[in-house]
């Protein structure tokens, strides 16, 4: 169940941004507008500039900024939502709510998933777990963890779990809907140790079971489900958002037992793909929270190919991250390896970490002391680099390989060149940027359908003039060499496409406004009500994703 977009939108002309802000930090209001104390960094001189007239804050220091709910919304960590009826009752106002199915079904099945999750529980806490819980108790977890972290068991006893399920009016459907059944009405989950998977509101969505036997995979996840998409969503605590807040990154990791393993050490802002491939998606939801990360990914091939892969996913998002790399000593598997029997490393660990580049140049010379085959790995990232990046990374190899760098650069240009001049090549014959791709799909469509519009592409067009200044000037000479006609696409391609060169443009043109804000005499808060609009219509596009 929603709330009305009147609604919202009748409740914002009700209230005044100077009520929470002056509540919360020291600050001075000059008729409709005032300056404060900004809350979300350190600061001893005012920076926060805020305005009841159009209900914005912006702070000139750490860039945070927004509407009355988005400030509401980061002062009390709580979802957006959460955020509007916060405002909404300091004023006595009542809301209006829409339903529609799809919130219904979601509200059905979260219910019976907490129902599931109740049974996991008892199963826990009863005689049948014992084996579960000394195996917890050798990886350094006690009692405290398990109840503090919501870990569960569910034993071989399928007959004592079908029977709670009809006693709640839980059927194989909902099971199946629910992510527990497969397609053949087989229960994925047998003598596992259960984690729960979360949603960023805090809801169980999904488990990650851990086996005690050698009967099937050895960490298994729920299927997909309506609550549950496994590219877009982690496993972390409970603590997970409100500590990426404090500290201002987070960690990525490989395992269930990482996560936990730095929760243990002091650490909640860590957060496990939990078994699947990293994805884009997974990405652009981290980096609505941060955009500094911090990968531990196990010491072995699988870990090494992990973090190259970061390295790929990375330019396919709207926000652009600064990601480093802890550098786990070769005697340690994985984090969790080094929480059972040197926790008290970690700290000087955390210390010691090297841009994602870096390391993995490092990773590359600690396997061989080939220069050649360092410059042929190196050559592999480096199609994902971008120009400044790839020469500041040239410095670094020229320096760790004791090579010159015009030597390193020529050889670089040798092969690209030798690429492109033969065509049988597996490399691809040019680089380039991702959004550029986009680009070309989305342009090619303006092509083929002769120039007519749509509403998304007008909002691409009105985003960015350069884009807007190529597509005119193609109208006008047309497509000479058939350079757009002859790209290919599906459905599915051109719809990311569109979504992909939204984030990419919009972001930049946020940059910009803010910017024109900071420099202006006056500050013109429609600046920043442009940004504010252009925020919401990004969550639209990060959704479809």
């Amino acid at each position: 169940m929603g709330i009305a977009r009147h609604s919202i939108e009748d409740l914002k002309k009700r209230t005044k941004i100077s009520d929470f802000i002056l509540s919360t930090t020291t600050g001075k209001l000059r008729g409709s507008k005032g300056m404060a104390l900004c809350p979300f960094h350190g600061e001893k001189t005012a920076s926060m500039s805020f305005t009841d007239v159009e209900n914005l804050f912006h702070c000139f220091g750490c860039k945070e900024g927004g509407d009355v709910f988005k400030y509401v919304q980061e002062i009390n960590n709580l979802e957006f939502q959460d955020a509007v009826e916060f405002v909404a009752d300091n004023y006595g106002f009542k809301l209006s709510y829409t339903t529609t199915g799809q919130n219904e079904d979601f509200k059905k099945y979260q219910y019976k998933m907490n129902i599931i999750s109740d049974y996991f529980i008892e199963i826990m806490n009863s005689k049948a777990s014992k084996k579960a819980l000394d195996y917890l108790n050798s990886r350094g977890f006690d009692s405290s963890d398990i109840k503090k972290y919501s870990i569960s068991f569910i034993d071989s006893d399928i007959e004592n779990f079908q029977k709670y399920c009809k006693k709640n009016e839980i059927d194989n459907q909902d099971l199946k809907r629910l992510g527990f059944m497969s397609s053949n009405d087989n229960f994925l989950f047998k003598n596992r140790i259960l984690f729960p998977i979360l949603n960023i509101r805090s809801e169980i969505v999904a488990f990650g079971g851990r086996a005690l036997d050698d009967f099937g995979p050895k960490y298994l996840n729920s299927s997909e489900s309506l609550l549950y998409k496994k590219n877009k969503n982690f496993y972390f605590t409970r603590d997970f958002i409100s500590s990426i807040k404090k500290k201002g990154y987070v960690f990525l990791v490989e395992g269930y037992f990482d996560v936990l393993a730095l929760n243990k050490l002091g650490y909640s802002n860590v957060a496990s793909p939990s078994g699947t491939a990293l994805s884009s998606q997974q990405l652009e939801v981290l980096s609505r929270y941060t955009k500094k990360i911090l990968l531990c990914f196990d010491n072995d091939e699988a870990g090494l190919a992990a973090t190259e892969r970061v390295l790929e996913l990375r330019n396919q998002i709207g926000n652009k991250l600064e990601i480093n790399c802890l550098n786990l000593p070769q005697n340690y598997k994985d984090l969790s390896e080094l929480f059972e029997n040197n926790p008290e490393s970690f700290k000087d660990i955390l210390k010691d970490n090297y841009e994602l580049v870096e390391y993995l140049i490092d990773k590359s010379l600690s396997i061989t002391t080939d220069k050649q085959r360092t410059f042929e790995y190196f050559q592999k990232l480096s199609k994902y680099l971008s120009p400044l990046e790839l020469d500041v990374s040239l410095d670094l190899l020229a320096k760790k390989i004791d090579t010159s760098k015009d030597i390193l650069k020529r050889e670089l240009t040798f092969h690209t060149k030798n690429t492109i001049d033969n065509p049988s090549s597996p490399a691809k014959s040019k680089t380039t940027n991702p959004h550029l791709v986009f680009q070309e799909i989305v342009t090619a469509d303006i092509v083929k359908s002769n120039f007519s519009f749509d509403e998304q592409v007008l909002e691409i067009l009105n985003l960015s003039d350069e884009f807007a200044k190529t597509v005119n000037q193609l109208e006008k000479d047309g497509d000479k060499d058939n350079q757009y006609t002859n790209i290919s696409y599906t459905s599915e391609q051109y719809d990311e496409s569109i979504s992909r060169l939204y984030l990419h443009f919009a972001n930049i043109k946020i940059n910009q406004l803010i910017k024109e804000f900071e420099s202006s005499k006056n500050k013109d808060f429609s600046l920043l009500q442009s940004v504010e609009d252009i925020k919401k219509k990004i969550e639209i596009y990060q959704s479809t994703l």
